[in-house]
This record gives C-alpha cells, structure tokens and sequence, in this order.
C-alpha cells in the first residue's frame, strides 16, 4: 500500500510529463477541454498547498487560535474586533505583511516591529466603536457603496441583520445611532479600510511551508459572511469554525446558518467544528458540553442538517497552546520567575498556576500539563489526516482524467493506424470506408438532434409528466407529510416546524444537485446511443463536461435568471411573527407560521424548478455543441487521410510512428492504473 503523499506526487507529475509528450505526438488537439482541466489540475497539484480558513462568530478567539497553532505571536489579540479584512498567513523566508485598501493601493511591511504596529493599529478600534460590528458593516456599507450615498432602506436591513451582535447589550437606538454614526464617519475614508493582508513568516516547522492559513473578518450572528470572505471559503480546503465550548447556545443560529449555507455546501466534508476556552472548565464540564455540540451537529445522514464527522468536533484551548510555546523556550528558572511574575499582576490564568503546581516545578511535566490541557495535538492530528486524505483525493480524480484521455488517445491511434493500413493496401476501400464513416457521422448528428430534444421533453414540460416537476413536487409532499403530523397546541409546535423547514430547504438543495447530476449522466447515456452499429468509436467523440465546463453553465444561468426577474432566496421560519403573537394564541401562531413558511416553501420550489430547467437547457445545449465540435474535427481527419499525396515509403513512415505512440500510450496508461489501483486504497 502507499503511504508517501510526497513520493506517489511525485510519480504522478512524471506521468503527466509523459503524458503531455504523447499528447503531442498523437497531435490532440490543443483545444480539447480535458487537457485544459487536466493543467489546471496539475497547476494545484504542484503548488501542493492546503489551504485553511479560520471562521467564527466575534469574540470568538480567532487570533488566539492562529496564534497557537502557527507556534508564534503573529496576530493581536486581547482586542474586541479584527478589521473587516481578510488575512492570509503563508510560509516565506521573511517576516513581510502586504496590506490591500479598498480602493485597490497596497503597502508592505517589513520585520516583526512595523509589522505588529500596524497589525494593532488596524484591529484595535475607537472606544465607542467597539459594541458594534465593524466588520459586517464595513463589508456591506462602506466598501459595497464607497462614495455613493447609501440608500435608508439598505442602512435599516443591516440594522436588522445585526441587532443580535449587540455586544455591550446598549439600548437599540443607542445602538443604532452607534452604527450610523460609525458609517457617516467612515465613508469618506472608505479607501483606507484594509480589505487583505497577506503575510509570510519563516516558521520554525518546515511543514508549515505548504499551508495557507486565513483569518476571516467573522461570521455574523445569522451566520452570514461578505463577498470577499464566502469566495475564499468556497476553494479552501478546510474550513475551521471556532466557537466557545460553554457560554452559548449549542444550537445558536449563527453557526448553524453559516453550516446550512451555500458556501459551504462543497466543502460540508471538510468543516472542523473547534470548541474553545476549555482549559477554564473542569472535565466533566467539558465532556458534557462536547456530547451536546456531538449529538446536535456530528450527525452525517441523508435528509439531516447538521452533519460534521464527529472526529472533526474538537475541543482545544488556545490560550494553553499559546503557553506552551512561550514557555518551552525557558528554563525551569526562567519559568518559575515569570509565573511568580504574573501572578503578582493578576495575569496568571487559574490552570495555568494548577498545572505548575501540579508539575511541581519540573519544565517537562508543565510543559505536557500545557499540552494536555491545549489539546492541539489531537485537533493536528485531525487536521492533518484530513489534508492527506484530500490530497489523495486530487491525486486519484487527476489520475481518472487522464486515464480518460488516453483511452480517447489509444483508440484514436488505433483508427488512423487502420485507415493508413487501409490506405496502402487499398485506396479504394479506403474511399469508402471514408464515405460510410461520413454518413455515419451525418446520421449520428440527426439521431443527436432528436435525443437531446427527447431529454429536453422529459425534463422540462410544465405539466406533471415533467421530470423536474414531478420530482420537486415529491419533495414537497414529504415535507407536507411531516408537518401534518405536528399538535399546533404543543409548546414545541413551531420549533418543529422550524426544524422541518430547515431540513426541507436542505432537502431542495441536494434535489437540485441530484437532478443536474442525474441530466448530465443522461446526456451521456443517450449520446453513446449515437455510436450503436457505427464505423466511428464513440469514445473518440465524447465530450468531457469538466467542473469547469458546469460552471460557465451555472454563470450563464445566472445571467439569463437575472434578467428574467428570479429572485433567489433560502426562505424564513417566521421568526418575526413568533415574537409578535401572545404565547396565549399558540395554535393560532402556528397557523399563521405554517401559512407563510408553506407560501415560502412554494417560493423556493418554484425557484428550483426554474433553475434546473434552465440546467438543462444550457448542458444539453454544451452536450450538442461540445460532440459537434468532436465530430466536425474527426470529419476533418478523414478527409486529410484522403487527401494525402503520400508514397507509400511516407506512409510506412507515418505508420510506425503512430504505432510506436500508441505502444508509448498503451505502456503509460498501464503505469498510471497501477498508480491509481493503489491510491484507491488511500481514498
């Protein structure tokens, strides 16, 4: 089995350098979209970085968790908010930070004084700024709208949006007044504000060199982020939230809503769920506050919301992590004088003064108390089981590609091989086979016409004998199902609702993914119809649909939905009315909240719906327009092997180089297999 990420990579680029060659010699054309996918893939796969956002809601010890984790003090803390930027931490052989402003200017920094200066300067805000969420409003006011005048209607939705990040509970038009105050301020200097910062260390451990670590501005209590942050979230590679372990609801909205949002629907698999602070509490404390974060969240089944491998739930303490690194570097001397220090400054942390007493003043042992209370070993571990495990992943999906290619690549060769035989045996036969291969692929072309015309019927009609119709309203009628079941006179009548909704919406999401994967799939299966009693292979032909091929799919859906006025949106649970009504008029509340979550439900169906008939519209039109361009350039080949003045000492030439290229394809294609057999035992 192979265990060496580095040694398996390795053989992996040699054989996408043999690749390529054969590539060339088999003259593929340089617009064939696997090749382009396949470079991309190889791009990633050099620069070999595992890239890492750290997120959570204010307050929640970001900074701190870096800090810890990278080993050293790079980021401030100890301060109410970061900045609204984004800040990238990667290896470099100097200490430089790289400042992006708003308005597009950059400056650099360098060693660890100007550094930290203007690391401080730029996370530290006004006293009477701080109870307000700088980030959010920076992100969604300021830099969004610069120098133009902010409508009232878009200042009172963010007021909305952020009345629960009320951090020093000030009386709301108080608050409020903060917040407006804060804008009319700010604005004018919009250009200053820091939007990225991107700074390399030469840390101590050399593992780090392949690590990408960002700090994002925050989540907000809705669990809602800015553009610039769900960007970076949706190509990490991990995603870690932190939140405290005690303190706050487990089942708080801003985790969960951030947990059930689109931007990290790719990346569900790759979420750490990080509890904090748990070096304060005792064990049993702990456990028992982890088991509930378990049992609401570590759930991974189909239907379910909530679903992080309970693996991926850890508890740590920064704080504790961050000591340990202060502290190894001393001696015992040294240690003992620092604590007596602290503590005489009431900056000694209660389990940091029990894990020197218990250490009775040797370093080892208060170093592995440190340890043992930060827990960091075991979120590392966790991490780093994932980052090779992911990396296998990219490896063995490259792999797949190319061995596509070189099944197109063989097969290819193997036809001109026969039609250049042919050529020199018999001109005549070879005429007609030309001929026979024309008409096939003329027919193939109108056999293509009415199957995606077939697809586009069964998926699109608007009646209920269309696929999407029928299978969105199956949807539906489950969660119609569920809800008849709920006592509109229980207390807990609406919760369930809203726990219904929740997973209803879920429910609508992985329906949309199904059923594109689902139209994809039988795009293929009808068009390899085409190939049925046909002198052309259809492998030859067949299109590859690369992610990124889906994307410019999904991009051009966007656009024509924007113009055709679909008003995308994740529903409400109408919370507002639930704090309106007397709790008197419980059955009457749940009526009221049914009948606009269903009118909600309604809303998203129909959105669905909509979306994926526009899906499958654009990917049968890309099917259609990808197979013809395969076509049109098979086409084109037979007709230069026709038209050839070639002797027949030139076409024994030409011979033996395609088979000596097919030989050289057929040899490579049985190393990667191998390769791929065992990276299939690492995934």
């Amino acid at each position: 089995m192979m265990t060496s990420y580095d040694r398996i990579k390795d053989e992996v680029l040699e054989c996408y350098v043999q690749f390529l060659e054969i590539v060339r010699r088999a003259n593929m054309s340089e617009e064939d979209r696997s090749l382009a996918a396949l470079e991309s893939q190889a791009e990633k796969i050099k620069e070999d970085k595992f890239c890492l956002i750290v997120a959570g809601e204010a307050k929640s010890g970001k900074s701190t968790f870096i800090n810890a984790y990278l080993g050293t003090e790079i980021l401030p803390t100890g301060v109410w908010q970061c900045t609204s930027s984004l800040i990238e931490i990667c290896y470099g052989e100097e200490f430089i930070l790289r400042a992006t402003f708003a308005d597009g200017h950059t400056k650099q920094y360098a060693g660890e004084e100007q550094i930290k200066k203007f690391l401080l300067e730029n996370a530290a805000l006004r006293d009477e700024y701080r109870c307000i969420p700088v980030p959010t409003i920076n992100n969604e006011i300021i830099v969004k709208y610069h120098d133009k005048t902010v409508p009232e209607g878009i200042i009172r939705n963010l007021l909305k949006s952020v009345a629960k990040e009320n951090l020093e509970r000030l009386p709301q038009e108080e608050y409020e007044n903060r917040i407006r105050e804060y804008i009319k301020v700010t604005q004018p200097q919009w250009g200053n504000i820091v939007v990225k910062i991107d700074i390399s260390y030469p840390f101590e451990d050399k593992g780090m060199k392949g690590v990408s670590i960002m700090d994002s501005p925050g989540v907000n209590a809705a669990g809602k982020v800015g553009d610039i942050t769900a960007s970076y979230i949706k190509s990490a590679n991990a995603i870690i939230f932190l939140r405290p372990i005690l303190g706050a609801d487990i089942a708080a909205t801003g985790f969960k809503n951030f947990l059930e949002s689109n931007i990290v629907d790719r990346n569900r698999n790759a979420m750490f769920l990080v509890l904090t602070r748990t070096a304060a509490n005792s064990p049993e404390d702990n456990q028992k506050a982890l088991n509930g974060f378990t049992a609401v969240y570590g759930t991974q089944e189909k239907g379910v919301l909530e679903g992080i491998v309970k693996e991926q739930i850890i508890p740590v303490d920064s704080k504790a992590e961050c000591y340990y690194n202060y502290f190894k570097k001393m001696s015992t001397e040294e240690i003992k004088t620092q604590i007596k220090t602290m503590k005489e400054k009431g900056k000694s942390e209660p389990f940091l003064r029990e894990a020197w007493l218990d250490a009775e003043g040797d370093k080892k042992a208060f170093l592995r108390e440190l340890k043992k209370d930060s827990n960091f070993d075991v979120m590392r571990q966790s991490l780093n089981r994932f980052g090779h495990r992911a990396q296998f992943i990219a490896l063995n999906e490259f792999l797949d590609r190319m061995l596509k290619v070189y099944e197109k690549i063989t097969v290819g060769l193997g036809e001109l091989i026969a039609d250049y035989e042919l050529k020199a045996e018999d001109p005549v036969k070879l005429a007609a086979r030309i001929e026979e291969a024309k008409a096939a692929l003329g027919d193939m072309e109108k056999k293509m016409n009415e199957n995606a015309a077939e697809i586009l019927k069964k998926y699109k009609d608007s009646d209920a004998n269309g696929m999407i119709e029928k299978r969105a309203e199956e949807v539906v009628k489950g969660y119609l199902d569920e809800i008849e079941k709920i006592d509109s006179k229980s207390d807990s009548c609406v919760d369930m609702l809203d726990k219904l909704t929740l997973e209803q919406v879920e429910k609508f999401k992985d329906f949309q993914v199904e059923l594109q994967k689902e139209i994809v799939a039988e795009c293929n299966e009808a068009m390899v119809e085409l190939s049925d009693k046909s002198v052309i292979p259809f492998v030859t032909l067949e299109p590859d649909l690369t992610e990124e091929v889906i994307e410019e799919i999904k991009d051009r859906m966007r656009e024509e939905a924007t113009k055709e006025s679909f008003v995308n949106k994740t529903g409400t649970c109408g919370k507002k009315i639930k704090e309106a009504l007397p709790k008197f008029m419980q059955d009457v509340f749940y009526d009221l909240v049914k009948s606009h979550i269903l009118e909600e439900i309604e809303k998203i169906k129909k959105e669905a719906v909509d979306e994926l008939r526009l899906f499958v519209t654009h990917t049968v039109n890309a099917y259609e327009e990808e197979l013809r361009r395969n076509m049109q350039a098979k086409e084109a080949e037979l007709n230069k092997i026709k038209d050839e003045k070639k002797t027949a000492e030139e076409i024994a030439s030409i011979l033996s180089g395609l088979k000596e290229t097919l030989a050289m394809a057929e040899t490579q294609e049985r190393v990667v297999k191998r390769i791929k057999g065992g990276l299939d035992t690492n995934v």
